[in-house]
């Protein structure tokens, strides 16, 4: 049974996330199916940050679908208003390119399979592609966070992989690859993370030896954590230790479990 859902499971960066913090947390997640709501855990004021960034990454998806701006009828606070006019300053609505909110893509190559869901792809006429991530969280953490982390390199990594459809000439380069973290809460704070063929490179041999590990594994070979700080902060805090979570953390990279597989464009290899 764990052999058919090994290969049978798209990995998105949010399970290598959560396979490398604890091998046990992504056995229960992936394979027993133990997940709880998003705000499962968490205080009054935790939740309502999650519904805000839930509620700007709908306005954003609908801004860059259709160029929507706000309606001065909808009912939001005045927080999100103030981020989406940011979010129009920064990243304007044009027809000179293509743009896709919400994009869901996967890799399916040699029994490597790997899924991610992207905020934002720009696709600039000469086929350069820019891609945005969208953050609300309140921190703002040096861009050597974001650069070795593992979201990046799934992000970077895929749309290298399988962008080529997108490009005029069928073949994207690393090159023509950058990704953005953007905050509207520190609209001025941008610091692009271009690509290069080093880095696909290195990057391919990580994930594929990361996901062969993981594969490998049989059920009972995917132990707890030996770190007590993250079971701390663990949602399976209660089953493992018997004590409630001190307060579940949750980033936002890590919710992608609504990914709608019928619409994903799969790259078959």
């Amino acid at each position: 049974m764990l052999e058919k859902n090994l290969n049978d499971l798209y990995f998105s960066q949010s399970a290598l996330i959560a396979y490398q913090n604890c091998p046990l947390k992504f056995r229960r997640r992936y394979f027993d199916g133990l997940f709880w709501p998003a705000d499962w855990g968490g205080d009054e004021e935790q939740r309502e940050a999650i519904e805000q960034g839930r509620i700007f990454h709908l306005l954003a998806q609908r801004y860059y679908s259709r160029g929507e701006m706000l309606d001065s009828t909808e009912i939001i606070t005045e927080n999100i208003s103030h981020w989406f006019e940011r979010l129009v300053e920064f990243r304007p609505f044009h027809e000179n390119g293509t743009f896709l909110p919400e994009h869901e893509l996967r890799l399916n190559e040699h029994g490597i399979k790997i899924v991610a869901k992207y905020d934002l792809l720009y696709i600039t006429s000469t086929g350069r592609i820019i891609i945005y991530d969208w953050k609300t969280n309140h921190s703002r953490p040096k861009i050597a966070y974001w650069r070795n982390h593992l979201q990046t390199i799934v992000y970077r990594y895929l749309i290298c992989k399988v962008g080529g459809v997108y490009s005029p000439n069928g073949l994207l380069k690393p090159e023509n690859i950058t990704m953005i973290y953007w905050n509207p809460k520190f609209p001025n704070e941008i610091e692009p993370l271009p690509y290069n063929h080093n880095q696909f490179l290195r990057d391919e041999s990580f994930l594929t030896k990361l996901i062969q590990e993981i594969k490998s594994l049989e059920y009972n070979d995917f132990l707890a954590t030996g770190d007590q700080k993250k079971c701390k902060f663990c949602e399976y805090r209660p089953i493992c230790h018997g004590q409630r979570a001190l307060q579940v953390e949750i980033e936002e990279e890590e919710m992608d479990f609504d990914l709608n597989w019928e619409s994903i464009d799969e790259i078959q290899f």
